[in-house]
């Protein structure tokens, strides 16, 4: 048995260049902007938590997927049902996977006093853009 009392519980912080957002928030863009928006936000969040290359890789892949899967669904349907609905969905199930992946290394950075970054302006900005460029997708799945 190899039981240490006085061994820290909470390992060395790692190195934050950018302070990052809280992963709870990332549902916003998921919700109103799609999986684009969502999985972009993650993986740029990711980053400022100093989350390994593999778990980046992991979060643009399970968003890649998502996206193509909202696509795949839309073009089966021929656009019956709402795309937003489904971009909503897909969007949701990414931040899923994004808040549990980031929930433990965000905890460690508010246990060394840090702040969260503000959302607002890059959620905004996400929503907006990567909501563009998915109808644009959808259009030409579509038609």
């Amino acid at each position: 048995m190899n039981d240490d009392l006085f061994q820290p519980t909470i390992g060395a912080r790692p190195v934050v260049t950018e302070r990052p957002w809280r992963p709870s928030s990332l549902v916003y863009p998921a919700f109103f902007g799609g999986p684009l928006a969502v999985t972009m936000l993650g993986v740029l969040n990711a980053r400022r938590l100093s989350l390994g290359r593999n778990q980046q890789l992991i979060l643009a892949g399970a968003g890649l997927a998502a996206i193509l899967a909202r696509l795949a669904v839309t073009g089966l349907l021929g656009g019956q049902v709402g795309a937003r609905t489904l971009g909503t969905l897909f969007g949701l199930a990414v931040w899923g996977l994004i808040a549990a992946t980031q929930k433990k290394a965000f905890r460690a950075y508010q246990y060394g006093d840090g702040e969260p970054a503000s959302l607002f302006g890059p959620g905004l900005a996400a929503v907006i853009g990567c909501g563009l460029l998915e109808n644009l997708l959808i259009a030409v799945v579509v038609d």
